[in-house]
């Protein structure tokens, strides 16, 4: 199980139901299984397939393999497994290290805001691509969480680039207005980081967290070039009052490199994305006899506000799945993150036949816990301790409200990065 307290959360037959369809979709997702299916290599042809493109690896002097994000430790390990003496070297920054053997450094950095520790890192990672020709390969694992794990600050410290992202994120700002101020923020994203490679070829193996699956925005798009520009970076820094919040009388901008040249040999793959996980839901959930309507594919807006919506949308003998990304306004001091908020909005308005289920795929939903689960039960156990739900949606703490509920979702760091989804079922 990938939930590691399943038996403890499926206290009636519909928690036990929905705690099964999300198993499906953590399985589907898995980075692992995802690299099986999708990077075939012939040792004896020397060749390489991926999604139906071939590649002659005898062709090239040296492939460097590097991983950027949270899927990026379990992807080269599966990577340097099928490649093996054909990588010459390597470097990989997740929030977790591994053993890669003597060839490829692994690294565990900080998240979710950039620091020196990062920025180390990123500069070790560069050192190996600097100076690569055309008769060069670089494999690179892209995956969510590489926004603030790869990191090259331009003009600017990191305490001041993470005191500009506190800033945005406890103003509710988008996954695409964060990613966009950090692209013109940074010597690496943006298509920043093909720039750096070219003009050896860059094979990207892309891991989806954002909604939409626009590839230009996971990890802030490093190897994908950029259709944004420093303008509207400069808008939404305007529009949040950035600046003045934290203080810098002035902030430069760095445009993204936008010639085609630095992208000709660049080919970009989708290998997974939270529409893999909403399938095996879907089936999962009609294994079980549900009618299954998909909510959205790329759900935004505020937590709270989204689960209330959710259990007012769904029918009855029916399973709602969504997979997207919240926001959550900051207003309180308590702890949790988007899908436990999410979950603590819609606790009010659930019906003794609901059951709501918000999860991270990564597993970390901005603390060591990947969701919580709502029911009717939920609001029972909360009346008797005596606790009252608005005071800690109020304070941001869903943390602690779910953990005096036992209702917190416990995997661990999956390995696995393709954004949030949930799973609502009324029966």
């Amino acid at each position: 199980m990938i939930i590691k307290n399943f038996d403890q959360l499926a206290t009636s037959p519909l928690r036990r139901q929905a705690l099964s369809i999300a198993e499906a979709g953590f399985e589907a997702v898995n980075t692992t299984q995802a690299i099986l299916r999708e990077f075939k290599y012939d040792t004896k042809k020397q060749r390489l397939v991926i999604q139906n493109k071939k590649y002659d690896l005898s062709r090239y002097r040296k492939i460097i393999c590097l991983g950027i994000g949270k899927a990026a430790l379990e992807a080269v390990t599966a990577l340097n497994e099928i490649l093996k003496d054909k990588i010459s070297a390597g470097y990989v920054i997740d929030l977790k290290e591994g053993d890669l053997g003597s060839k490829i450094i692994s690294r565990a950095g900080t998240h979710p805001y950039p620091s020196e520790e990062n920025l180390k890192y990123t500069k070790e990672l560069l050192s190996l691509v600097e100076g690569l020709g055309k008769e060069d390969l670089v494999i690179c694992v892209i995956s969510g969480g590489g926004s603030a794990l790869l990191c090259c600050p331009y003009e600017i410290s990191v305490e001041e680039k993470a005191d500009i992202f506190k800033v945005l994120t406890k103003q509710g700002a988008t996954i695409r207005e964060l990613n966009t101020v950090r692209k013109h923020l940074s010597l690496v994203k943006g298509g920043q980081l093909a720039k750096i490679i070219y003009p050896a070829t860059c094979l990207s193996l892309i891991f989806s967290d954002v909604p939409g699956d626009d590839i230009g925005m996971v990890a802030s798009g490093p190897t994908v070039k950029d259709s944004t520009t420093s303008r509207d970076a400069q808008n939404i820094l305007q529009r949040y009052q950035v600046l003045e919040k934290v203080g810098l009388p002035v902030c430069k901008l760095v445009e993204t490199p936008k010639e085609d040249r630095y992208f000709e040999k660049v080919h970009n793959f989708l290998l997974v994305s939270a529409k893999q996980a909403l399938e095996a839901m879907k089936n999962k959930a009609e294994d079980f006899g549900f009618e299954t309507r998909i909510f959205s594919n790329h759900f935004q807006g505020e937590a709270r506000a989204l689960g209330r919506q959710v259990i007012g949308a769904a029918a009855l003998h029916q399973c709602l799945l969504g997979a997207g990304e919240s926001t959550v306004t900051i207003i309180g001091c308590g702890k949790g993150g988007r899908n436990q908020e999410m979950a603590l909005g819609a606790l009010s308005v659930v019906a003794d036949n609901q059951v709501l289920l918000c999860l991270a795929s990564d597993g970390y939903d901005n603390t060591e816990v990947a969701g919580a689960i709502v029911d009717s039960s939920t609001q029972s156990k909360a009346k008797a301790l005596g606790l009252n739900p608005e005071i800690y949606l109020n304070n941001n703490d869903s943390f602690h409200f779910f953990e005096a509920m036992d209702d917190l979702v416990e995997t661990g760091l999956t390995g696995s990065n393709a954004a949030d989804f949930f799973v609502c079922l009324k029966d």
